[in-house]
């Protein structure tokens, strides 16, 4: 094969993937959107519309692509009127389970989207707590899990657990934390224990804590100078209820990381 020709496909192949990736972030964006936002869900899908028209019409991958890529753009300039429009339906959410009342399966659609959003928010920034997110989507089948994981190590708060040699039990406020090193791991072990034993290698460090939603707590965040542009509630008690519903699945997970000798 010659190098042109296989650069031609490479490009064909990289142009098909990410088509296809696009393609399914814009069908999740309408169906959250659906659930949360009508006004960016109908621009949404006009614009998905004529990706598919000009596509079908004219053959143009790259022509289509555009309008996907001009939606999407759409969708982060109206960022902070769709967070609006979710932290007022959130509440709304929040308010009717806290009175007993049941939601539809549009809203726990809407709800279980919004914790797949987080987890691939929290991927690169907060990666402990994407993971223990990621698998509260499927059961476990005694109930725990085991992540075996250095990186816990960095936390200043486990170092010094692990200094004591003694159970040490952390509990951290999450929010207030954001210039401290160990707000990242405040995100996903909240709270926890932490244990450390000495075998032949070294030791090895035990963090175990209970990771679910709790019914009725609500974190409100955002920095002060972006306060009422971009502030997120996050309603805990929405996830909570997918819980119950059995939805989601909470369990203990359980963070082994080792110091050699």
């Amino acid at each position: 094969m010659k190098p042109k020709s296989f650069t031609h496909y490479l490009k064909f192949f990289l142009l098909w993937l990410f088509s296809v990736i696009l393609v399914f972030i814009y069908l999740f964006l309408i169906v959250w959107t659906f659930c949360y936002t009508l006004f960016v869900c109908y621009l949404l899908v006009a614009a998905f519309s004529a990706c598919l028209i000009i596509y079908l019409l004219h053959n143009s991958k790259r022509q289509a692509v555009k309008f996907l890529l001009l939606g999407l753009f759409l969708f982060c300039v109206l960022s902070p009127f769709n967070l609006k429009q979710y932290n007022r339906r959130a509440e709304s959410l929040q308010n009717r389970i806290n009175h007993k009342a049941e939601l539809n399966t549009k809203e726990k659609l809407g709800i279980y989207g919004c914790l797949l959003m987080m987890t691939a928010f929290q991927a690169i920034p907060f990666p402990e707590a994407a993971t223990e997110n990621f698998y509260l989507l499927f059961p476990s089948a005694n109930g725990q899990r085991v992540f075996y994981n250095q990186s816990i190590l960095k936390s200043p708060s486990i170092q010094q657990a692990v200094k004591t040699k003694e159970t040490g039990y952390i509990i951290w406020n999450r929010w207030d934390l954001r210039n401290n090193k160990d707000f990242r791991y405040a995100m996903a072990f909240y709270p926890c224990t932490v244990t450390s034993r000495e075998k032949k290698e070294g030791t090895e460090v035990m963090l175990s804590t209970d990771f679910g939603y709790r019914q009725n707590h609500v974190t409100t965040h955002a920095a002060s100078f972006l306060r009422g542009m971009f502030t997120f509630r996050v309603d805990e008690g929405l996830f909570w209820y997918l819980q119950r519903e059995g939805w989601l699945h909470p369990y203990k997970a359980v963070w082994i990381a080792s110091i050699k000798k």
